[in-house]
């Protein structure tokens, strides 16, 4: 499997570099596939060479190169932005601002070496591209029609994927690079490929200027939260096998002291990327580790992007691979302890602006939506038993400036 997938992206990477000198696709649509395909190269790279070597002037470049299109100070001029998509696509604006998104979460594939999950988004990318060099351009119906086929082709694949890796602890990437990780050295934040801003440099500068036994003090508050949680509900905690962190970029030492306590407690740790596939996305929320917000109104635009895919059918495809997926993984799934999470707050408020050109649910869709929502959880619970998932969250703000009020609470 993972050769014919590797003969795949060797295939895919060697024809992406031929299209920013080709001038097969006609106007407006070749300024598209040229910056996505140069887009797509800067990843390919970072897949192929990582970033070993680089100082940190020379990580914080190649960031903020990755991350710059959907920019606030950008995001005018971007096919992330679906009002820019339509003004220069017309009625392909909402088909192609959907692929945009689909093609930038192929960052984090690279920084984490997925190559299936990489190679399928190139390939979904050379299709369209592929259909826009034939003599007669495909109508929207038919590049809408293509995306939809790639969202019900690998349902299965990337929801299950998606459910292993939040609660099976091994190959974990993010602990991995917490544990093994100079965390006094800043380079480290740019090991996950998640946006770093001023927020989560000033951060991990707070949490470095603090001695051990502080940090310490601080993650115990939230493994013992935790650990209470069980108590006062009256469950045993030892029949549990692990425990999935969710923080923000930036509060790795103190995530690292937890791991540690939790291993006391004979709890391995598990922490999983929020979501970026569009099967498995939902609205503009983060739901896992997640770096710096690049742009707002970026993850607000796109908030309702499975508008393009979902229906009846769609719903039960994912509900039947949430179902098959868990069953696969029974055995994980029952001596998982839930989340605790490390919340933050105190950043700038955000306003988003609602634009006529994103995706946006149907009421039929609004009523899908909330069924497989209720569906889902049901199913969740089932395996995860939901009287057991003890949620315990330590909440930190911390202001702009990167100063932390150390103030800590458990919620029950």
């Amino acid at each position: 499997m993972d050769e014919w997938v590797m003969e795949r992206y060797e295939l895919a990477k060697e024809r992406i570099a031929q299209i920013p000198d080709e001038k097969m696709v006609e106007e407006p649509y070749c300024d598209f596939f040229t910056k996505e395909a140069m887009f797509l190269q800067q990843v390919i790279h970072v897949m192929d060479h990582g970033i070993a070597g680089k100082n940190l002037e020379e990580l914080q470049e190649q960031n903020h190169e990755l991350y710059q299109d959907i920019l606030p100070e950008n995001y005018e001029n971007s096919y992330g932005n679906p009002a820019y998509a339509q003004k220069m696509l017309g009625e392909y604006g909402k088909v192609f601002t959907f692929l945009y998104t689909e093609l930038h979460g192929t960052i984090a594939y690279a920084f984490e070496k997925k190559a299936w999950d990489l190679t399928v988004v190139l390939e979904l990318f050379l299709e369209i591209y592929s259909a826009f060099t034939q003599e007669e351009i495909p109508a929207e119906k038919q590049v809408k029609e293509i995306l939809v086929s790639y969202v019900n082709d690998y349902c299965q694949d990337m929801v299950e994927n998606r459910i292993r890796e939040a609660i099976d602890p091994e190959n974990n990437f993010v602990v991995e690079m917490i544990m093994d990780s100079d965390l006094s050295d800043l380079s480290y934040l740019y090991q996950s490929g998640e946006y770093v801003s001023e927020n989560e440099l000033k951060t991990a500068e707070f949490m470095n200027s603090l001695s051990q036994r502080e940090i310490d003090e601080m993650a115990r508050t939230y493994t013992e939260g935790y650990r209470m949680g069980f108590i006062t509900g009256r469950k045993d905690i030892t029949k549990k096998k692990t425990v999935n962190i969710r923080y923000h970029l930036g509060f790795e030492r103190m995530v690292k002291a937890a791991v540690l306590q939790f291993r006391e407690m004979g709890l391995q740790t598990v922490i999983y990327r929020h979501a970026l596939h569009a099967v498995n996305r939902r609205n503009q929320f983060r739901n896992g580790f997640t770096g710096g917000i690049a742009n707002p109104q970026f993850d607000y635009d796109h908030r309702q992007d499975s508008a393009l895919f979902l229906d009846p059918d769609f719903v039960k495809r994912k509900l039947r691979a949430m179902q098959t997926s868990y069953d696969e993984y029974a055995d994980l799934a029952d001596v998982h302890g839930g989340p605790a999470v490390i919340e933050t707050f105190g950043e700038k408020p955000f306003s988003p602006v609602s634009k006529p050109e994103s995706w946006a649910f149907t009421e039929a869709q609004q009523k899908l939506q909330l069924e497989l929502d209720n569906e889902s959880g049901q199913i969740t619970n089932r395996y995860i038993k939901g009287e057991e998932e003890v949620l315990r969250s330590l909440l930190i703000r911390y202001l702009r400036s990167g100063r932390i009020f150390r103030k800590f609470s458990a919620r029950s």
